[in-house]
């Protein structure tokens, strides 16, 4: 068959790229064509992101991936999760969007809950109450801007936004908008009760689009401006981690864990029906969707965070140590007896890492480790531990015995953290692809366009395409008392 050229938005919150995959009917070929920093900016006291630089490396990124004979077919956006942007009736960006992690929430956070409790709140979304989480974030916006409530005219996620931008059209795709907090759980539909509860115009949203929806060419002055032929924007899997799930190849239809594992991993299975009760809400689970309309059940813990914190502190002392130097230095402990809880709020923050392992293990009551490959060790052992107790947690809830963990994502290059979650989980693992996000978007964009047929077909794809390993489970000795100590230390609160 001719080849096909598809275009992937990649954008996480510190950097973006735009890939593409050759697709030759029996394989996909992807390359990283243009990467580019996501920095949000601080204005005031408002933190924000700059659409306009991220459209701009976007156009770019277009340009150099029509450099050669293969003509492009689509393009599509899969960004983070929450954040979004309003336009005027004009169709013209009001300001540019909110980081999350902008501080104006904490200020609206108590009479948000007045108004509607955490409960009440995830039985009827079944996303996990959080102050980045979009519901809370418009809310904040009205109390300070309430002619927002008279002069937007739309608002649109991220890769909403985006896709907007190419092609001219508005749409809510339903992956991204599942993690706002706004979608009734069981209809999969905007929550009229809360927006009325809330004083938020419904209006703002339009309905949402499921399973991939072709929007409309290329804009035709974005290509007169560069110079290209035109080619299809798609709303496909436009949430970062729905892409990732959709790339996960299962090996059949056993229950499976899946781990989106890299800077922070989510750890959830997929399923048809959601979970919203109050067990599930205080294990810190949420529900968000699939690109075919089914559901992720996950929760979103620490991953290679800590790791990446170690390293660059030990840099800023003049210390040059590679992650893989890192993981050598880890394999040479065979004796670490020190946890961590990674999901703790000292290490949330950046910065003096090391100090802050050290100081968790010293305040309760553990050995503390001294070398480096110690502390990593520690830390990547208590990752491991962490999945661990979110598979338990799934496994309870559920009813489902889990056979199998598929760990995706940039963190499974991490070789020993693979293998410690087999050993911790007592699962076997099987990893790839290492870009997971991307290629998930890629899918969604050849299942909308029909060339791939299904969600086995897609799979088989990514297997033809991709590396996978495996790891089976090791005999250790003191692995369930180890198992049994973390999970003390989280019920402490340590």
């Amino acid at each position: 068959m001719t080849l096909i050229k598809i275009l992937a938005v990649d954008l996480g919150a510190s950097s973006g790229r735009v890939m593409q995959a050759i697709y030759d009917g029996e394989r996909l070929q992807l390359s990283e064509v243009h990467r580019f920093k996501n920095e949000a900016v601080t204005v005031n006291d408002g933190l924000y992101w700059n659409i306009l630089h991220l459209f701009n490396e976007i156009k770019t990124g277009i340009k150099k991936a029509s450099r050669d004979q293969i003509p492009i077919q689509s393009i599509s956006v899969d960004t983070w999760g929450v954040d979004y942007a309003y336009l005027d009736k004009n169709g013209d960006l009001l300001y540019q969007p909110h980081c999350y992690r902008d501080n104006r929430m904490g200020r609206y956070e108590d009479e948000f809950y007045k108004l509607v409790d955490k409960q009440t709140l995830f039985a009827e979304t079944g996303v996990q109450p959080a102050a980045y989480n979009t519901i809370l974030q418009l809310y904040a916006d009205i109390k300070e801007k309430p002619e927002l409530i008279e002069v937007a005219d739309h608002v649109l996620f991220m890769p909403d936004l985006i896709n907007y931008l190419l092609s001219g059209v508005l749409v809510n795709e339903y992956t991204i908008a599942s993690t706002s907090g706004l979608l009734n759980s069981q209809t999969q539909t905007w929550s009229s009760s809360l927006f009325a509860r809330l004083g938020l115009p419904e209006k703002w949203f339009s309905k949402v689009s499921k399973g991939g929806t072709v929007l409309r060419s290329l804009s035709p002055r974005i290509v007169q401006n560069l110079k290209i032929e035109p080619f299809d924007v798609i709303a496909g899997a436009g949430h970062d981690t729905a892409a990732a799930v959709l790339a996960v190849p299962y090996v059949d239809e056993q229950p499976t864990v899946f781990i989106s594992c890299g800077t922070w991993s989510l750890v959830g299975m997929e399923s048809q029906t959601v979970l919203t009760s109050l067990e599930a809400l205080n294990a810190g689970l949420t529900n968000e969707g699939c690109f075919d309309g089914g559901i992720r059940l996950l929760k979103n813990t620490t991953g290679l965070w800590i790791i990446q914190e170690l390293q660059r502190d030990w840099q800023l002392q003049g210390e040059e140590i590679g992650f893989a130097e890192m993981v050598v230095l880890a394999r040479e402990v065979k004796d670490n007896r020190s946890f961590i809880n990674p999901n703790a709020a000292i290490f949330a923050s950046p910065g003096d890492m090391e100090e802050k392992v050290k100081d968790y293990c010293r305040m309760s009551g553990q050995i503390v480790p001294e070398t480096k490959g110690e502390v990593v060790r520690t830390v990547l052992e208590s990752l491991a531990l962490a999945y661990h107790q979110t598979v338990e947690q799934l496994e309870e809830l559920t009813g489902k015995e889990i056979a199998r963990i598929q760990m995706v994502g940039g963190g499974i290059q991490n070789e020993l953290l693979c293998q410690l979650t087999a050993n911790f989980a007592r699962k076997p693992v099987i990893t790839g692809p290492i870009e997971a996000s991307a290629l998930g978007n890629v899918l969604s964009q050849l299942l909308t366009l029909g060339i791939v047929q299904s969600r086995e077909e897609a799979q088989n794809l990514i297997r033809q395409s991709e590396l996978l390993k495996s790891y089976s489970v090791e005999d250790l000795d003191n692995v369930e008392t180890s198992q049994q100590f973390f999970k003390s230390l989280v019920e402490k609160g340590e």
